[in-house]
This record gives C-alpha cells, sequence and structure tokens, in this order.
C-alpha cells in the first residue's frame, strides 16, 4: 500500500471518503423524514460506490455510529470550516 502525503494509505482515504458520502446521504434522509435512512443509505453507497448491496450493507451497519455523528456534525454546520470544528468536537467527546 501507498502512503499520502498525509500518512494515510489510499484505502484510508478511500473509507474515510465513502463514510462522509454516506453520512450526507443520511443527513439528505433524515431532513426528508425517509422511514428507513440507513436502507437508503446502503442502496446509494451500493449504486455510487459500484460495490455489491452487502458489502454496502455491512460498510453502513458497521459505521452506524460514525454516520450518524458525522450527519450532526453536517447538520450542525454552515461551513466547511464549522463542519471541520464540530468533526473536531465529536473526537473529543468519543475519547473522553
Amino acid at each position: 500500500m501507498s502512503e499520502t502525503g498525509s500518512g494515510e494509505t489510499g484505502i484510508q482515504k478511500e473509507y474515510k471518503r465513502r463514510l462522509v458520502k454516506a453520512a450526507r446521504m443520511y443527513a439528505m434522509c433524515q431532513k426528508a423524514e425517509v422511514p428507513e435512512p440507513l436502507d437508503v443509505v446502503g442502496l446509494a453507497v451500493a449504486a455510487f460506490e459500484d460495490i455489491t448491496l452487502t458489502k454496502s450493507m455491512v460498510f453502513i451497519r458497521g459505521n452506524e455510529q460514525n454516520i450518524e455523528d458525522l450527519a450532526w456534525a453536517f447538520k450542525n454546520a454552515n461551513s466547511a470550516e464549522e463542519f471541520e470544528q464540530r468533526v473536531k468536537e465529536i473526537g473529543e467527546v468519543g475519547a473522553g
């Protein structure tokens, strides 16, 4: 595995990218009051990331808390900088 400038592998970057996309979709589903938002997110991830539905649902269910936390950050931020601050707050709460 090759390292990027930030010390993350390509796999780690891909994981984070997929996680953020899933959280955005989850936040949108919550706003639209979709009855089963995680199921919709799983379908979307499978479709747009070109992975199997099973692999997508394992990813979604295995990262449910992270997705919910990031969705909270999306809903409570008005800018990219504020989103980053919310994500740091989540990290501080999780570490404490």
